[in-house]
């Protein structure tokens, strides 16, 4: 394991290094020694190159885990993994061969590194539901046409993954009124499904949460075993409505959760909405429960009789693909996601927040602007462009 400050120059060409980012990791480029900032507890790798013009480059990682070795290390990693959505020599029909084959379900195989290489939890339900299959399907249960629809989202997804810097499933093209009002994911994290507006479920599969649309976008596959018939019984039962939690992956705008009740929202988002409405706030000090019940009986007096008292957000259509790192940092800031997580990882801490100051001049100052009425977001100014491209054969 490395750790700082370790420092590599080149030419340890035959160094291999492993690097997992979790979900804060970072791995920066700075264009000169006054640019890079000091190496700090959280730097993992420290790597420097100076050009043929004495021009330097430096990079700074902070990742979960960073192992170096041999090129042994490379293939190691290489052949334990399956078939890789960003690799253009992906062997789909060895990927096909190992699904028909498992009685696992769907679900569980896409989290299976040695079966999909990529795709995490928010993946793993977008592209299922855009798939139109049950997570609990089984592998054996897919048909060729059903596991080629599942590997052509998975592509579709993580490489608009790549381009974008963000996880951004709705597609624009098939849901045009979703991404007309920023919807981002169809199901995750989601009450009800964004496309139809049935109730989505969620249940535990091997520690994860599992989400699936029952409003008709994900039927399942009819098997006569009566294992599989006590499985899917046992199954249902584990199945509820999922309740949206306050997520900095995939955050649900204030207005959607108070839909679903005031006790979706923070106490703080409580008394923001209690002031704009004019009524008297409990004591600080008071429980969350006291704030729920002095909300909803607010709204109960307002139903009906007045407008909404607080503004829908500006519709906005989902951005194009293959943007800058500092472009899709100045995104996620104006949908309102954590910058620090499902990030960017070209960008240090630091170049996020220069990336996104036009919009968030710094987090405490955000944090005041988000509290005026009718503050309005400054337009984003044009970056240095550092679009990536992808290195099918690396």
């Amino acid at each position: 394991m490395l750790t700082p400050p370790f420092t590599y120059c080149y030419p340890f060409l035959l160094l291999s290094v492993h690097v997992h980012f979790g979900m804060s990791g970072a791995w920066a480029l700075f264009n000169s020694l006054s640019e890079e900032p000091e190496v700090k507890p959280t730097t993992r790798l420290r790597l420097e190159e100076t050009t043929i013009n004495n021009k330097r480059y430096i990079t700074h990682l902070s990742a979960m885990t960073v192992q170096s070795g041999t090129p042994s290390l490379y293939w190691d990693k290489k052949v334990a993994l399956g078939a890789d959505p960003l690799r253009s020599d992906a062997d789909v029909d060895l990927l096909y061969d190992k699904v028909s084959k498992s009685k696992k379900s769907i679900a569980q195989l896409i989290m299976d590194q040695s079966y999909f290489t990529g795709p995490g939890n928010i993946y793993r339900a977008e592209i299922l539901f855009m798939a139109g299959v049950y997570p609990t399907s089984k592998g054996v249960d897919l048909d060729r046409a059903t596991f080629d629809r599942i590997w052509d989202v998975t592509v579709k997804l993580l490489r608009r993954g790549y381009d974008t810097g963000s996880i951004l499933t709705v597609d624009a093209d098939l849901d045009p009124e979703a991404a007309a009002r920023g919807e981002r994911r169809y199901i995750y994290n989601k009450s009800n499904c964004v496309r139809c507006g049935g109730r989505v479920h969620s249940w535990d599969i091997n520690g994860r949460t599992c989400y699936a649309c029952e409003g008709g976008c994900q039927p399942k596959i009819k098997v006569e075993s009566n294992i599989v018939v006590k499985e899917e019984a046992g199954e249902k039962m584990a199945q509820k409505q999922h309740t949206p939690f306050i997520s900095h992956c995939a955050p649900i705008d204030l207005q959607q959760r108070l839909n679903g009740g005031a006790e979706q929202l923070t106490i703080a988002e409580i008394r923001t909405v209690l002031e704009e409405m004019s009524v008297d706030l409990p004591p600080k000090s008071a429980r969350k429960s006291v704030h729920v019940d002095a909300l909803n009986e607010a709204l109960l007096k307002q139903k009906g009789t007045q407008k909404k008292t607080r503004k829908e957000k500006a519709s906005k259509p989902l951005p194009p693909p293959r943007v800058s790192a500092e472009e899709a940092a100045q995104e996620k800031a104006i949908s309102g996601e954590n910058r620090s997580v499902e990030h960017v990882a070209e960008l240090s801490s630091g170049q996020a927040i220069k990336a996104v100051s036009t919009i968030t001049p710094s987090p405490v100052a955000a944090k005041k602007v988000s509290k005026r009425k009718g503050s309005v977001k400054s337009s984003p100014t044009k970056k240095r462009s550092s679009r990536r491209e992808l290195k099918y054969d690396a």
